[in-house]
């Protein structure tokens, strides 16, 4: 597995994790709880999103269009 992202943006995983499992892309989430252990606190609590090797240059180009305003955060 290769991580993709990590961030404290939920909104951005949420679309992510929306966008990844509706394409099919397997993925597993990694300390998705930690934020709310320190909110407010973005560089110390971070979820990642990792993906199985084979899916990871398809899950790339998904965060790319999320993250360039491409795709609607459903």
């Amino acid at each position: 597995m290769k991580e993709l992202v990590a961030t404290g943006d939920l909104v951005l995983l949420s679309a992510l994790k929306y966008h990844l499992d509706s394409e099919g892309i397997e993925f597993d989430t990694f300390d998705g709880y930690v934020g709310s252990l320190f909110p407010g606190e973005m560089s110390v609590a971070s979820s990642r999103i990792m993906v199985i090797d084979e899916h990871y240059d398809r899950a790339k180009r998904l965060l790319k269009s999320l993250q360039d305003g491409e795709m609607a955060c459903e």
